[in-house]
């Protein structure tokens, strides 16, 4: 038996995470600094209290798939599809990240799923990135 606390979900988020090449705070930086897409997740109030990663893009969790879809643009109005994040290539690296390195594992694994081959997630999220000293505005 294992000390680790499970449920259905974190069930599902582990097996996500387990078909990810997850990156931690430090990777994503240095991603970052070369071109990579970083999508923070976390909502208006977290970002507000916390502060916010220079140069990451905010898309709500229960958009990212729609925002990020190059198939998903042209259902857009272009008034709308000009307030949205660049238009990704399938294998363009895209970084997601959420408070603690959850909910962006499962918004990864479903970029992957709609064929952006280049979505991963931070293991441990802003707070990791936090944690560890990296730029926060």
């Amino acid at each position: 038996m294992t000390d680790k606390p499970t449920s259905r979900t974190l069930e599902l988020i582990y097996a996500a995470q387990s078909d990810l090449d997850r990156l931690t705070p430090q990777q994503a930086a240095d991603a970052l600094e070369t071109g990579a897409l970083l999508i923070d997740t976390r909502t208006a109030e977290e970002q507000a209290a916390d502060g916010i990663i220079p140069g990451a893009i905010r898309v709500p969790r229960n958009a990212v798939e729609a925002f990020l879809d190059p198939t998903h643009r042209p259902l857009f109005a272009p008034e709308e599809a000009a307030e949205l994040p660049p238009v990704p290539n399938p294998g363009d690296q895209i970084i997601v990240l959420c408070n603690h390195g959850l909910a962006s594992s499962l918004s990864a694994a479903s970029l992957q799923r709609i064929g952006l081959t280049g979505a991963t997630d931070v293991e441990g999220g802003f707070q990791a990135w936090k944690a560890a000293g990296l730029p926060v505005e």
